[in-house]
């Protein structure tokens, strides 16, 4: 049997799609998947043509986060200026995300955890189904939420929310995330491609010029927002994090603690 896409891309007319596909690890993120998200995201700037990016993942969650047990981020030998650069990878994927001239929506089902929630916030729109739990576990595991993250989650529901989230590293539900805004709709699960069609419709029945250049200031306006710039030290932090003692110990507990079979993901 041929191994499947972990990320699957489709081009539709006036959309592409990128579809999360490890529905065993629930999507569990990976060098592979950043690579071809990365690489699907430098193409897309180079495609006015296509004005959406639909961002989704196959099977019963959307994603649960980096990968523990093959990690997000291979051992790399080299200086530390070479680790620095490859710490930040999933970083740049976020700020890919931000700058591509595509409106970008998220369809999201199920775990939306640590960095797929942050993928998820990256988005402009978010439709959610009603078994929706998002966390963000990096605290509990013994790292800062990096990536640009808390600025980012603060920007888009305030920072009394985003504190909230990040240091309790509480789950939080399909209500929550639609009352404070970070959902845009929601539906129950049954409903979700309904749901995500009808605002693409919504979309793409906006003059494409008009919606492109609306999109543009948006995101400009995000970037300005306070706190965004600040993420150029996040590299810094994550290198320095994998290297403590408390995080190796932390997450070895928390694999060890995982029922067999179990995705050990963030």
């Amino acid at each position: 049997m041929a191994k499947l896409n972990d990320v699957m891309i489709t081009y539709e007319a006036d959309l592409v799609r990128i579809t999360l596909n490890r529905p065993k690890q629930l999507n569990a993120l990976n060098e592979s998947i950043r690579s071809k998200i990365a690489q699907t995201l430098n193409e897309l700037m180079d495609r006015p043509d296509i004005r959406l990016l639909v961002l989704s993942g196959h099977g019963r969650s959307f994603c649960s986060g980096a990968d523990l047990k093959t990690t997000s981020y291979p051992k790399v030998e080299g200086s530390w200026s070479v680790r620095r650069n490859r710490t930040s990878t999933w970083q740049r994927v976020l700020e890919q995300l931000d700058r591509i001239p595509q409106v970008t929506i998220a369809s999201l089902q199920g775990h939306v955890v640590g960095g797929g929630a942050l993928l998820a916030t990256a988005c402009d729109f978010r439709v959610i189904s009603t078994d929706v739990v998002l966390r963000i576990p990096e605290l509990a595991l013994g790292i800062p939420n990096v990536w640009n993250g808390t600025a980012l989650l603060a920007r888009e529901v305030g920072l009394p929310k985003a504190r909230d989230w990040i240091m309790t590293t509480r789950k939080v539900f399909a209500e929550e995330l639609v009352q404070c805004g970070w959902a845009h709709r929601c539906s129950e699960p049954e409903g979700l491609t309904g749901q995500t069609d009808t605002l693409i419709e919504e979309l793409l029945a906006v003059p494409p010029a008009a919606l492109a250049m609306t999109r543009s200031m948006t995101s400009a306006l995000g970037r300005a927002n306070a706190g965004m710039q600040l993420g150029w030290a996040d590299a810094d932090l994550q290198q320095w994090a994998l290297t403590e003692d408390e995080y190796k110990e932390t997450v070895a507990r928390y694999i060890q603690g995982i029922r067999p079979g179990a995705n050990p993901a963030v």
